[in-house]
């Protein structure tokens, strides 16, 4: 029996900084399934999988997210805040990754529910390393080995 691939889901808000983002997180750890959305509200319609994604089979629930809040002209923590109101039985650990440098920032994406909120790094090299780590912590090296295993047959 395959085992499923690790999900990531990606929201970015910058339309520039997604396919960067998953790029860095693909090249994180072979064997991730990642899916980036655009922005908080395309962020939304995937865990809720509604249209297009409401095919669980080729659009999972995400074994994490990566969420990146700075939209401009909008609330970014929007998925936060949904998870914790509409879905609070969606247990998907969300790790917030912003340039914000503000404290207030940091303190309302924990009160939200964030499980740890980190400073982009503006370098790629640790961009890459930080995404790693995020991945290993809440994914796992030993579930994405099995993932890569069950793949293999």
């Amino acid at each position: 029996m395959a085992t499923r691939s690790p999900q990531l889901l990606v929201i970015e808000a910058g339309s520039d900084q997604a396919p960067l983002s998953a790029a860095v997180a693909r090249g994180a750890r072979s064997g991730l399934s990642v899916y980036t959305a655009q922005d908080s509200p395309e962020g939304i319609a995937y865990l809720a999988g509604l249209p297009p994604f409401d095919d669980r089979g080729l659009h999972a629930v995400p074994d994490l997210i990566l969420l990146d809040p700075v939209v401009p002209e909008a609330d970014g923590l929007e998925v936060l805040t949904w998870i914790r109101n509409a879905q609070p039985e969606l247990d998907v650990p969300v790790v917030v990754v912003t340039a914000s440098s503000s404290t207030a920032d940091s303190d309302r994406a924990q009160a939200l529910g964030a499980r740890e909120v980190h400073r982009k790094p503006d370098d790629l090299d640790e961009l890459s390393g930080l995404v790693r780590s995020i991945i290993d912590r809440w994914i796992g090296v030993s579930q994405m080995i099995g993932a890569h295993l069950g793949a293999m047959g």
